[in-house]
């Protein structure tokens, strides 16, 4: 039996934390949203090894710079999106090899249809990006602080876990990070 511990998160609004891994089945697609015990947000220098504690990462280590937010990215380390999350963004990730605009159109449209952010400095609409992931177990995921969640396709659920966990990460501020290229999410 899964025993949680529940406490009231000091930043980020309130979030529930746990002592072990608490995995639930949501959604279609074979989803499974697990949250995470929370590990120490240190920061690295960009290129420094990381080992994280879960697949995807959602928590610890990370590179001391994140990357842009409302953008889609082909490349990225997983340290820089990690740091986007810890100020409470929302990850959405693929891993298609072959490709799969189908299912990067599919997150670009959770983005969308995301609220706007109104602490956030325009042009940023929403503390949210999309990457490729090549390591991420499943077709796609995504990623809040202390929590994630991978299927094997796009789900109404990602819309869900968008609003349920948005801004819930332990920075939580909407400036705009380093230029890693990218394409502007419209």
């Amino acid at each position: 039996m899964k025993r949680a511990l529940v406490l009231l998160a000091a930043c980020g609004g309130g979030g529930v934390q746990v002592d072990q891994p608490v995995t639930t089945q949501v959604g279609g697609c074979d989803g499974m949203e697990t949250r995470v015990p929370s590990e120490p947000g240190i920061h690295v220098d960009p290129g420094t090894p990381i080992t994280w504690s879960t697949n995807p990462p959602a928590t610890g280590e990370h590179y001391a710079v994140w990357a842009q937010f409302d953008r889609q990215y082909t490349a990225l380390e997983r340290g820089y999106w990690l740091h986007d999350a810890e100020h409470g963004a929302i990850v959405l990730l693929y891993n298609c090899p072959a490709g799969c605009p189908d299912v990067v159109a599919g997150l670009v449209g959770v983005v969308q249809r995301m609220a706007i952010d109104h602490g956030c400095t325009l042009p940023i609409k929403h503390r949210a990006i999309i990457a490729a992931d090549e390591f991420l177990p499943t077709q796609v995921g995504a990623v809040a602080w202390d929590v994630s969640y991978t299927a094997s396709c796009v789900d109404p659920y990602l819309d869900t876990f968008a609003s349920k966990y948005y801004a819930q990460g332990p920075e939580d501020f909407c400036n705009d990070g380093g230029n890693f290229g990218g394409t502007p999410i419209e």
